[in-house]
């Protein structure tokens, strides 16, 4: 817990730094790590004999002619891709497989506490304070007590997230917390039981954040009506862990650049400001089981200008979910289902939860788990909506009780099957 505090006293010290300093530590950081993976680790050593780098020599110009990696790569590799030096007990890790991918790493002891620190960073940056009571819709929840908790910091109830909305509840009015935070589809499902049974959460969250699936508008909007307060979304990997935050601004989210270096990459080469691509980040302090230029498949951009709010670190704005989860087009075309989906912001009242289904190149069906203000209208108006940006398909929708979260426990709003 010491380890913790100190890093994450460092951390919360580096954002009253200059942008240029900042800059300064990531390339140092980028060059120890990849000298250390190419002397180190295996499956990195090769990789970059293979494409003829010279790493003896490398600096943080010449990130480019490093190989983009991803999981499927990384898993492949196996105990390749860990360090030789790495302790041999360490801390094992591992991604739910809600991609169909699951993907075990371990770390050691000590990157495990600075990955912890950097987890609380954003919450606390954000408004939360250690004494803040929590409540947690996850879908990996642990019911220990801390030894912090027991002091009466960091307390957290954890409850999954297909906890029912009314059980949630009751725990909320039993604990009294002071700050709530889930997965988008669990607040949504709490949201919608808060306004129809017209019970709200007493007393009020000061602070909700959300994480782990993306935040679309009309989630957004209806969990800030519901709860009362305004929603701050954190964005992170079970990978890299939280590397990005909005601020009380809320229109971008901070790059966390003494932990990780992001890059925004379109056709293998790096998007200028403003315009999409894929997410490929390095986490730089763990050495153990390295992540260099590592492919999230994830879509954002990187903004010019900095955050009204002072912050030294870089933007990233446009979190569209990941680059393989996007529409295709009978014509070649692909694009994010983001606009599609947006034309349902109007039916908070009347939609629960939905997924869209792309089932081929010209057929769609949208599943709706209705409100008891779903009518026959409703459905009609939503249909004509989607046909008009889908001219060319076929929609068809499809009342359900309820949309199956994946192993994760996360609800996808969008998938291509």
């Amino acid at each position: 817990m010491i380890a913790r505090a100190r890093h994450l006293y460092r951390m919360l010290r580096n954002e009253r730094l200059e942008a240029r300093q900042l800059l300064q530590q990531q390339q140092a950081a980028l060059t120890r790590l990849v000298r250390h993976a190419a002397a180190n680790v295996p499956y990195y050593r090769e990789l970059y004999r293979s494409h003829g780098i010279e790493v003896a020599a490398f600096d943080a110009r010449n990130l480019e002619r490093l190989p983009v990696v991803d999981k499927a790569l990384l898993r492949a590799a196996g105990s390749q891709a860990r360090s030789l030096h790495a302790p041999h007990e360490g801390v094992t890790l591992s991604t739910s497989g809600s991609t169909g991918e699951p993907f075990s790493w371990q770390i050691d002891r000590g990157y495990d506490q600075w990955r912890k620190a950097q987890y609380l960073r954003p919450y606390l940056r954000c408004g939360r304070t250690l004494r803040d009571r929590v409540l947690r819709l996850t879908a990996f929840p642990v019911q220990h007590r801390s030894l912090a908790s027991r002091l009466g910091l960091l307390r957290e109830w954890q409850l999954h997230c297909s906890t029912p909305p009314a059980e949630v509840q009751a725990h909320w009015r039993r604990h009294r917390p002071d700050v709530l935070q889930g997965y988008p589809s669990a607040l949504r499902a709490l949201a919608h039981h808060c306004l129809e049974t017209t019970s709200r959460l007493e007393p009020a969250p000061r602070l909700v954040f959300t994480d782990s699936e993306q935040l679309l508008p009309d989630t957004r909007s209806l969990l800030e009506r519901a709860f009362g307060t305004p929603v701050i979304d954190i964005f992170g990997t079970y990978e890299t862990d939280n590397i990005a935050w909005q601020c009380p601004h809320r229109g971008a989210y901070h790059v966390a650049t003494d932990c990780v270096l992001l890059e925004v990459l379109r056709n293998g080469r790096p998007a200028p400001p403003g315009e999409q691509g894929e997410l490929v980040v390095t986490v730089l302090r763990n050495f153990s089981a390295p992540f260099i230029r590592y492919n999230l498949h994830d879509l954002g951009e990187l903004l010019a200008e900095p955050c009204p709010c002072g912050s030294p670190f870089p933007l990233l704005v446009r979190l569209e979910g990941r680059a393989d989860d996007l529409l295709v087009l009978e014509n070649g075309t692909s694009r994010t289902p983001m606009g599609v989906l947006g034309q349902l912001d109007r039916y908070l009242d009347q939609v629960r939860h939905y997924q869209l289904r792309q089932l081929d190149l010209r057929r769609f069906e949208l599943l709706i788990v209705p409100t008891s203000r779903f009518d026959a209208a409703v459905a009609a108006r939503i249909l004509d909506d989607l046909r008009r940006s889908l001219p060319a398909a076929s929609v068809e929708l499809k009342l359900v009780e309820q949309i199956a979260p994946q192993r994760s426990g996360k609800r996808l709003a969008f998938v291509r099957t």
